[in-house]
């Protein structure tokens, strides 16, 4: 079956304004995560979900397609929504700010996917200890191969129970139009992590990555992608 790949993006983000434009070396971010998205060579489509005229043509002089929509609470909402125009099915939805993420965690989300298109799917790798109170690193508890529940803070002491959640969903039109279909709820709104909305209800299933998630939250974050970037390169 055909996995596609949406990468939702707004400029209003609350704790980084204007966050995927930011330059990583040179290149606005979100240039940069659908670049890995091109690298995984699982997808049929990558398409950037944006509210923004001025991402729009960022995403589009660099060859990449756009959807433009409306106002969503959240980026599986916007994801919803552009998958919904399109017209597609199965789609994992590759957040933003993950300007590093492995094209061989994409392909296994992907897989994943197809194997399990009444589940949703999302990315864990080792947990930081120094990151457990650190509330813009979500963490994911995991039993077999599910997510039991997701916060932003937990004890030191507790930290080798739990995983750092990285930001990749994957779900079918099914799952999206159940996801779209269910107010916010309380949890979800007061931890501001949309898979709470889902959890208890449908079946999370969790990809386990080796690689710890360097991702771009806050403007402080960007040194650190940079310097691993760097590496990488």
């Amino acid at each position: 079956m055909a996995v596609h790949c949406i990468v939702p993006a707004r400029m209003g983000s609350s704790r980084f304004p204007g966050k995927p434009l930011v330059k990583i070396l040179g290149k606005e971010m979100i240039v940069r995560t659908m670049e890995r998205a091109v690298r995984a060579e699982c997808f049929d489509r990558i398409v950037c979900a944006t509210d923004s005229e001025e991402i729009a043509g960022v995403v589009s002089r660099a060859g990449f397609e756009f959807v433009l929509t409306g106002p969503a609470a959240t980026g599986s909402d916007r994801v919803s929504a552009a998958a919904q125009a399109l017209g597609l099915d199965l789609v994992v939805n590759l957040q933003g700010d993950e300007p590093l993420v492995e094209p061989s965690v994409l392909r296994d989300v992907a897989s994943a996917l197809e194997s399990h298109p009444d589940e949703w799917v999302t990315v864990a790798c080792p947990l930081n200890p120094a990151e457990a109170e650190l509330k813009t690193v979500v963490k994911v508890l995991v039993k077999g191969d599910y997510a039991l529940d997701f916060t932003r803070s937990v004890a030191v002491e507790d930290a080798s129970r739990w995983f750092q959640h990285q930001g990749i969903y994957a779900y079918s039109r099914r799952c999206r139009d159940e996801f779209s279909s269910l107010p916010q709820s309380e949890v979800e709104k007061e931890r501001s992590l949309e898979q709470m909305r889902v959890l208890g209800k449908r079946p999370i299933r969790i990809v386990q990555s080796p690689f710890p998630s360097v991702s771009v939250d806050v403007p402080s974050d960007v040194a650190a992608v940079e310097a691993a970037l760097t590496r990488v390169i």
